[in-house]
């Protein structure tokens, strides 16, 4: 085994999980540093204000998705605050405002789920246990909910992925200063502890052997002893890195990593509180998705169009995207000229032709398998680290990046 005397950790990737691992790493006195092929840190988080608003906004990840003890840690031990978030959730469909996803089937779905022995694909489940034209409507809701909010693919998606988010009513929060703080806490800690970040190193392969990688960027070659890959998912199904020698690489297709289009929108008021003053979160026809920030009353909406239709509306311009979004609203508060009321809008594309190739992970009834295989590494050499790989299953969040980050900077530890 290799002795952490001496030992050089290289970590690639300055997101949640690289920023993570790098922190846990540098704590234990092991040389370590972060190749980053953006100008900045965060990955898919990212805490701004854009060109045109007064407010900030979250380009990427924003939710602190229940009582989740690391995030949450960090956050103390940041000195950062949050609040919870409104789960408030409205439908306006055929012109009317309704209470969403709450159709009768729902708690027998939620009894059938736990009773499940072996996973299955949701179009199994639903197949099933709700067939049939009495179903078409909840078997719609529950292919909405998997497109829109998991970016999942209902014919793929596993039920054990989803019935734990689906069914609870556990707090959702949202950081108050945005999840960037948090990053550049963990990133100040790496530096005060002896750890490097190099940003602007596209990492494009990677020669390897047992207890020794080089890792060339698109400028330099870094040696070291282990190599962190915290890249996202979809960059690896892609083999945006070269490895040398070559392993068996199907693990990462077993897992499924879905697209997003994401609109922030800042208007000169709270116009949806004329009528709606609680309103979290609006389910539109088309499957889009809207919701505000309620809790830290601010005029920002954000639209989200996920999963099929992100792939089919990424072809449009901007301001083409913006203007659909802004029709939908106006049918469901005809009376504010939104247009007129819209100060700054940005769009921000997780597709898989952008340099996250994507948006978040989502598992499938073989994903288990898969992670497991993943979590192993490759010879004591080779780390693989991001929200997608969390050991439980329970992907596609800060905390499970977090933790899948933290996870294998202990594994690291422990060569020794």
């Amino acid at each position: 085994m290799l002795e952490i005397s001496g030992m050089k950790v290289l970590v690639i990737g300055a997101g949640a999980a690289g920023l993570m691992a790098a922190y846990e790493i540098s704590r234990k006195g092991i040389d370590v540093s972060i190749l980053e092929a953006s100008p900045r840190i965060g990955g898919r988080v990212r805490t701004f204000v854009p060109a045109g608003f007064t407010q900030s906004i979250e380009a990427g990840a924003e939710f602190i998705h229940g009582n989740l003890a690391l995030t949450l840690d960090l956050m103390k031990k940041a000195k950062l605050a949050s609040v919870p978030a409104s789960m408030d959730m409205t439908a306006f469909r055929n012109r009317k405002f309704k209470p969403a996803f709450n159709s009768a089937q729902w708690a027998t779905f939620e009894n059938l789920v736990f009773q499940l022995k072996r996973d299955c694909t949701l179009s199994e489940f639903l197949g099933q246990y709700f067939a049939g034209p009495k179903f078409e409507s909840f078997r719609q809701e529950c292919r909405e909910m998997a497109q829109g909010l998991d970016l999942a693919d209902p014919e793929k998606l596993s039920v054990f992925c989803i019935r734990e988010e689906w069914t609870s009513s556990e707090t959702q929060y949202r950081p108050v200063s945005g999840y960037s703080p948090l990053l550049e806490f963990l990133s100040a800690k790496i530096i005060a502890n002896g750890g490097k970040i190099v940003l602007d190193q596209r990492v494009v392969g990677i020669e390897w052997k047992k207890g020794s990688v080089s890792v060339r960027t698109n400028s330099d070659t870094y040696p070291a002893d282990i190599a962190v890959v915290a890249v996202t998912l979809g960059n690896l199904q892609q083999r945006q890195i070269a490895f040398e020698p070559k392993f068996d690489d199907r693990m990462f297709h077993d897992i499924g990593f879905g697209e997003v289009l994401k609109i922030a929108m800042e208007f000169d008021a709270m116009f949806w509180e004329e009528t709606h003053p609680n309103l979290g979160f609006l389910f539109t026809d088309k499957e889009f998705t809207f919701w505000t920030q309620l809790e830290l009353r601010r005029p920002v909406l954000t639209g989200w169009i996920g999963n099929d239709r992100a792939f089919e509306m990424g072809r449009l311009s901007d301001d083409e995207l913006v203007d659909i979004l802004l029709s939908q609203l106006a049918d469901a508060f005809p009376d504010f000229d939104l247009p007129s009321m819209l100060k700054a809008r940005a769009v921000y594309r997780y597709t898989h032709d952008q340099p996250s190739s994507g948006g978040y992970s989502w598992t499938m009834p073989q994903s288990g398998k898969a992670i497991r295989k993943i979590n192993d590494g490759i010879q004591d050499t080779i780390w693989f680290a991001g929200e997608a790989f969390e050991r439980t299953g329970d992907v596609a969040t800060v905390e499970a990046a977090l933790k899948s980050g933290r996870y294998v900077a202990r594994k690291i530890a422990r060569l020794k």
